[in-house]
């Protein structure tokens, strides 16, 4: 489920004060008046939609995501929050969409607000909710009553410190740094079909390109060098100018981390500056994770080889994954 998300509008906020909860998640229904459609136009709400550009969730932050039990006990004099809620469809609920739904939101908001510390509010019966987020990072804090429909209800705040990433062109200085993490796919994966390592001159003609519209962006976290991504070129003859090539890797240790959707993310932007109308990525087939995730941002598969790669005794598959800017 690849989302996307937009200042709200009356449509959606039309369609959204709709929506049901059943039993005891009644509470988080609206109830169709001019008040609640207000409520979501303010400002504050963004829609969420599908690939279809249908609307299955929102999002809210600022004052719409604050809970009056919380501001009672000072729980929003702490800065250095940005405070969220979500809402996804009733008819998508129960179906383990809300960890797919909660970790693209949280990108989405980081790239959005330049923030990384996020904290939300929860009504403690709502276990199913807090095991999306504690499984995807956020940890319990405070609990207290705050008013529902003129009855006390307990809720809890949970917060979470995402890793902030930052990407700077490659320079001679990350060279070393780079042929360690190519080198392992080298020698340990299928991933690359290089088949002997690469000097330090082989890995500085393959990451930086003379051409200034072939960009390439080591990943950091902090300080710290976590992988590189860059465009190349796709093919030599000048009408596949506008075609580019996209590789990402990654230190083994922080794969499956969320930092490759981040990575891909900002690199098809940098693509677009650069005039790019697609990009490909060329995948191994029994690299799983790589393929998914380029599904998952929209890659479509547009071709198959197979058995053009030969490496540790057996022969390879390859597929290429295009998505048109």
């Amino acid at each position: 489920m690849l989302l996307s998300y937009h200042p709200m509008k009356i449509a959606d906020a039309e369609k959204i004060v709709t929506w049901k909860y059943e039993n005891e998640y009644t509470m988080y229904s609206f109830s169709e008046s001019n008040e609640d459609i207000q409520e979501l136009m303010n400002g504050e709400y963004f829609s969420v939609l599908n690939e279809l550009e249908r609307v299955v969730g929102f999002i809210c932050c600022g004052q719409s995501a604050r809970v009056p039990g919380g501001t009672s006990i000072g729980l929003y004099q702490e800065e250095g929050y940005l405070d969220i809620g979500l809402g996804l469809d009733p008819d998508l609920t129960g179906q383990k969409k809300g960890s797919v739904f909660l970790k693209q939101s949280l990108v989405f908001l980081q790239n959005q607000f330049n923030s990384s510390h996020f904290r939300l509010v929860v009504a403690t019966f709502n276990e199913r909710a807090i095991k999306v987020y504690e499984r995807t990072g956020f940890k319990r804090d405070k609990e207290f009553y705050s008013k529902v429909n003129g009855e006390d209800m307990l809720f809890i705040s949970m917060k979470m410190e995402m890793p902030c990433y930052s990407f700077e062109e490659i320079s001679e200085q990350n060279l070393t740094e780079v042929r360690e993490i190519y080198n392992y796919y080298v020698s340990n994966t299928t991933i690359s079909f290089h088949t002997e390592e690469l000097t330090l001159e082989e890995i500085k003609a393959s990451v930086m390109n003379r051409n200034p519209r072939f960009k390439s962006f080591v990943i950091k976290e902090e300080k710290e060098i976590q992988g590189y991504v860059l465009i190349t070129q796709y093919k030599s003859k000048q009408a596949y100018d506008f075609s580019g090539e996209v590789t990402i890797y990654l230190k083994p240790d922080i794969v499956g981390k969320g930092i490759g959707g981040t990575a891909l993310r900002f690199i098809e932007d940098v693509a677009r500056e650069q005039g790019f109308y697609t990009l490909i990525a060329t995948v191994c087939m029994e690299n799983t994770r790589s393929k998914t995730l380029f599904e998952k941002h929209g890659y479509e598969q547009c071709a198959m080889f197979k058995g053009v790669g030969y490496k540790f005794d057996r022969r390879l598959d390859i597929g290429s994954f295009q998505k048109v800017l």
